[in-house]
């Protein structure tokens, strides 16, 4: 019997993505059926989504770090009060990532919950999943992208910011009406990073366990 169970293992396909196919999973076959550009498992994506929302917690640092020169163009130097209008883009993306790492781990914990699934249920996870994905790396990634880009703006100083200022015709440092300083914006990053990292190492777990 014994003998059995190791042939049988060994006429196990070594290729994973074989095996996903010929798995007892329907979201496992799912998953390599339809077409996506993010194959990744759901927890390699939370860990790219946590770097994001890292990415944003440089807000403070970066402020912190811009020369006297800059100071004509900022609300004010004080991060703990300033507000400024780029916090905009920056909570859009904030909040994008994290609404869909949440998507992401919703995924996982419902496979976790109500394996086997049936194929019309796996489709609408996978479908969730994509979506999420698209979200999270596109839109998500871009705001991040142009947040962190244009904090970097001010350690060029006057020069650099007066430069963007005539190109744009306005600056991405103007006061705004947001009430978020970015002390408090970079203290949310922070947070939501961890939380991410965390949800990320929930999701490991859970398919650990399948």
């Amino acid at each position: 019997m014994t003998g059995n169970s190791t042939d049988e293992s060994d006429d196990l396909p070594e290729d994973p993505v074989l095996r996903r196919v010929l798995s007892d999973s329907a979201y496992d076959r799912v998953r390599v059926e339809r077409f996506s550009h993010f194959t990744q498992p759901v927890p390699r994506k939370l860990l790219v989504q946590s770097l994001l929302v890292g990415a944003l917690a440089l807000a403070l640092p970066l402020y912190l770090l811009y020369p006297a020169s800059a100071a004509s163009y900022l609300p004010t130097v004080d991060p703990a009060a300033a507000s400024p209008i780029v916090l905009v883009v920056g909570l859009f993306a904030l909040a994008l990532e994290l609404g869909t790492a949440a998507l992401l781990v919703g995924v996982v914990v419902y496979r976790a919950r109500n394996e086997p699934l049936t194929e019309r249920a796996a489709e609408r996870l996978f479908t969730t999943e994509t979506f999420a994905t698209y979200v999270g790396f596109g839109t998500g990634g871009l705001a991040t992208l142009a947040t962190v880009g244009l904090l970097t703006l001010g350690l060029g100083g006057e020069p650099m910011l007066a430069s963007y200022v005539e190109t744009a015709s306005t600056g991405p440092f103007r006061q705004s009406d947001l009430g978020v300083s970015v002390r408090t914006f970079t203290t949310a990053a922070v947070v939501g990073a961890v939380a991410v990292t965390l949800g990320h190492r929930y999701t490991v777990s859970l398919l650990d366990d399948l």
